[in-house]
């Protein structure tokens, strides 16, 4: 009996092998487990009853019920599995793979995906920008990586990443994005298809590398993925970007474009004076070189030769010409008499040249600057913020308050408190403290540096024509501290005040914040003297 008992095991293991072999090897280690399984029931006592019962896959798909990501035709009914419904059940579970390609998911099945808790669900996309390909990598909430490619900054490129961003949102997926700059194409490619960008500090990457990679390697899809990570796991460090309108934007780009012009004015300015010093120091003297008085004596007497050979009667022509005074061509003709260095023949003709040259590139320079200012000046006054803002004691025209109101912008909520604003222009200092240490207080570096200009300018202006700044800036200077220092103090003050007018949409008041800083100094205990 035992013998018998003994060859009909060895015909189940023959016959589960060659099963096993016939079918594809992705299921032959489920056909052998199979197999395996039957030969330990085999040995034991109860073979009829646990060929009879159901395997752990069955019976769990009975007590369970399917999974959220199996469709439900692939779970049959209350069905024993043995030897030869093993592979049936195996391939309706987990259907067989043709190739590497088949397991994929698309991005609509990805997109479709729902997590376990329920609730939507949010990407974080790390975009690390550059000027020809965008690298960028995609994570869910859990981390896991979705995808990763490369983004063509050409229109073809940047239309089929914008719908696949459209067909993620169309599935009801949140989508948040890093990057390290708070403006350019790619943001405003990713603010119009409804992404939170949130801009991230190229400081703040570099210290976020060590959690990846302590050995300094890095690359595009690298830092891509940093971001992405970086977003994930403490967003709620970073603030997102809040766009302001059209017509604020517009405004901070003129203003930006206008001292672009202007450092370029200066660049220029600095390469002819340094020119003039070295063979022609006399032509400085006549006017300042942004003028056309400068340029049109430079054109029409380009070297010292010219000048010794000019006669009193013909100087008067041309001062007639370009409607001098007398007083300003007798005093200009004096100066031009007086005698002047000698200079070597071959380094007049070199530098004259370089002369006539840098003079050619001032002239469109200067007239730039100048249709900059004015277009700047009514772009403003048409709109509604320059009713308020230009109640600042700062003058009524100019460029300085429409470029505070372009680097504050109309974004509800960007600005905090007041001592956000004044950290963001750098009004206010850094202090470090650690344990036993002594507080040391040194100067804000990382801030908006065009902000931080315009503060000063700000802070300047108001000490002709306010009465308290004028005493707050001389009890500044006369604790010690540099006309830098104390520009900065005054322009903190300012800072609150402009808060204050940007959140309430108020004009400025000179009376009542008088009133104020009396009512704020009468609130302060009062010193015993003894």
């Amino acid at each position: 009996m035992r013998a018998d008992h003994l060859a009909a095991c060895r015909n189940n293991g023959s016959s589960s092998a060659g099963f096993a072999r016939a079918i594809d090897p992705y299921t032959a280690s489920v056909a052998s487990r199979r197999s395996g399984e039957r030969r330990l029931a085999c040995r034991g006592e109860k073979q009829e009853e646990e060929t009879r019962r159901p395997s752990m896959a069955a019976k769990g798909l009975l007590t369970r019920g399917p999974k959220r990501s199996e469709p439900p035709e692939a779970h049959p009914q209350s069905v024993p599995v043995g030897k030869r419904t093993a592979l049936k059940v195996q391939e309706k579970v987990a259907p067989r793979r043709a190739g590497i390609r088949a397991t994929c998911r698309s991005r609509s099945a990805a997109a479709s995906a729902v997590p376990e808790g329920g609730g939507p669900v949010r990407y974080h996309l790390g975009v690390d920008w550059a000027d020809q390909t965008h690298a960028v990598w995609v994570v869910d909430e859990r981390g896991t990586k979705i995808t990763a490619r490369t983004v063509p900054h050409t229109a073809e490129g940047l239309s089929e990443w914008g719908r696949e961003l459209d067909e993620w949102r169309a599935h009801g997926i949140e989508l948040w994005a890093a990057i390290e700059r708070p403006e350019g194409r790619v943001v405003d490619f990713l603010l119009d298809h409804g992404i939170v960008v949130y801009p991230v500090n190229p400081k703040a990457l570099d210290r976020a590398r060590d959690r990846f990679r302590q050995s300094g390697a890095k690359d595009d899809p690298f830092d891509a993925r940093v971001l992405a990570d970086f977003l994930r796991t403490d967003h709620a460090h970073l603030r997102p970007l809040r766009p302001s309108s059209e017509a604020a934007q517009e405004l901070k780009l003129l203003t930006e474009d206008y001292q672009r012009q202007v450092r370029q004015q200066t660049r220029l300015v600095n390469q002819l004076t340094i020119t003039l010093k070295a063979y022609y120091p006399r032509a400085l003297e006549v006017a300042e070189l942004t003028t056309g008085l400068a340029q049109a004596f430079l054109q029409a007497y380009p070297t010292p030769a010219a000048v010794a050979a000019l006669t009193e009667r013909q100087w008067q022509r041309w001062a007639r010409a370009h409607r001098l005074s007398a007083t300003r061509t007798r005093e200009l003709w004096e100066v031009l008499q007086r005698p002047q260095l000698p200079v070597p023949a071959h380094v007049v003709r070199a530098k004259a040249r370089l002369m006539r040259s840098l003079v050619a590139q001032l002239t469109p320079v200067v007239a730039a600057v100048g249709e900059y200012r004015e277009a700047i000046e009514d772009f403003f006054a048409r709109m509604s913020t320059a009713q308020w803002i230009r109640t600042l004691p700062i003058g009524d025209h100019g460029i300085t308050a429409p470029t505070l109101w372009a680097r504050l912008g109309d974004a509800p909520g960007r600005w905090e408190a007041f001592r956000h604003l004044q950290a963001q222009a750098g009004a206010v200092p850094v202090t470090k403290r650690s344990g036993k240490q002594q507080r040391v207080v040194h100067f804000r570096v990382a801030c908006d540096k065009a902000l931080r200009y315009v503060v000063d300018q700000v802070a300047f202006l108001s000490l002709r024509s306010c009465e308290w700044a004028r005493a707050y800036y001389d009890q500044q200077r006369g604790r010690g501290h540099s006309h830098r220092r104390a520009l900065r103090a005054l322009g903190a003050k300012w800072l609150k005040i402009i808060f204050v007018m940007w959140q309430r949409h108020a004009s400025y008041d000179e009376p009542y914040h008088l009133a104020t800083m009396a009512r704020q100094q009468l609130r302060q205990p009062q010193t015993k003297i003894a």
